[in-house]
Order: structure tokens, then sequence, then C-alpha cells
């Protein structure tokens, strides 16, 4: 389970990979070699976690389950409720709203990770690929990765595309805000047991729990 575990936290290290237009022609090593690196950091925020008996980031901005989530420049933020039935996670920061829900076995999990992002729609859809296309490859036992498609809710057009691989269902799920910003999310099952992800219910919870 540990394993999982480490694999979730790699998708969730991944999302402070943001590009930007004049980085367009980076080559996907320079994506790979930062990666890697916040893969280390994951790897040992477990560690420090599991010494201090998993206890939360107390600096992240919590009030009756609302978290503040800014961008990176802390430029523009917006209020982020919990959805209901899920927990806070102690991944949160300012930069990264992150939440869980439990299964029925204790072990497994279904994620969902928040980041407010400054970049065009395009760079963030393609840095999404590439973080989902470098977890594949660090995976002996393969995976599959869906096309991008769209979902409306409401006025508001949501992209996403789907992955899976030993042991995760995934969803990569990005829309603009009013604000300028696009709101990206991943969304995972982490273990087994669980009720499947859909499309539908992941757009409905992104739609109403953000108050620009």
């Amino acid at each position: 389970m540990k394993k999982l575990i480490i694999i979730g936290l790699i998708a969730v290290a991944s999302m402070v990979f943001t590009g930007c237009g004049d980085k367009k022609n980076e080559d996907k090593k320079a994506v790979s070699d930062q990666v890697e690196e916040s893969v280390t950091d994951a790897a040992d925020a477990e560690d420090i976690t599991d010494t201090a008996n998993g206890s939360a980031d107390t600096d992240t901005p919590k009030e009756d389950g609302i978290s503040a989530l800014c961008t990176d420049d802390k430029s523009i933020s917006v209020s982020v409720t919990r959805p209901e039935g899920f927990d806070d996670s102690e991944y949160s920061s300012e930069h990264q709203v992150a939440f869980q829900r439990l299964g029925t076995d204790g072990t497994s999990s279904t994620q969902l990770n928040l980041r407010l992002m400054t970049e065009d729609e395009n760079t963030v859809m393609t840095t999404a690929q590439q973080e989902v296309e470098y977890l594949l490859s660090a995976n002996s036992d393969g995976g599959a990765v869906g096309e991008v498609q769209t979902q409306a809710v409401g006025e508001k057009q949501f992209s996403y595309f789907t992955y899976s691989l030993e042991g995760i269902e995934g969803y990569r799920i990005w829309t603009a805000l009013d604000n300028g910003c696009i709101l990206s999310c991943t969304a995972e099952n982490i273990g087994s047991g669980l009720e499947p992800l859909a499309i539908e219910s992941l757009t409905q919870i992104l739609s109403t729990v953000v108050q620009e």
C-alpha cells in the first residue's frame, strides 16, 4: 500500500509544475527532471508526516471547512469549500487545496487536489499530459491515457482526460475562471473497492466548491 501512496504523492507533487507561453519549446527532459525532484521532496514529506503521526499542515488557512487557494505568485486567490463526504488532506497548502475520502477498507481513498494557475489553457493541458506520461513511463505495468474531452456544467466548460495505472484511476480536469486563472484538478482513486470516478460528479463538485 505504501507503493500506492507514493504513486499518489507523485501525482500531487506533479501539480506544482506550471508552464508559461515563453517556455513552450522546453524539451520533455526538463519536465522529467523537475518531476523527479518533486517526487523526492514528496517522499521526504511522507517520512516527516509518519514521524509526526500524520499531523496536518497547520499553516493551511481554513475556517469552517473553507480554504484559501492562491496562485503561485499569490496575486489572485479564491475560496474553496470542502466537498460533502470529503475530509481535509494533510497535503493542503496555500498553493494546493487537497481533500480525501477513505474507502471502506480504511486504506484506499479518493483524492482531489486543486490548484489555481495563471497559464493559458493550452499550457495547462500540455503540462498535465507530460506529467501523466512521465508517471506511466515510470510504471513497469504500463497504463493508459484517454483523449481530451469536454463537459459543460451550466455556462462553465471543463476539459479533461482520464488515465490509469496499477492501483490508480485518475482524471485531470481544468476550466477557466472569471478571474482569468485556470482551476486545475487532479482526481484519483488510489487502491481498490472504490466507487468509480465519474466526470459528471467531479465537474459538479468543482463548479460548486470554488467561490471566486
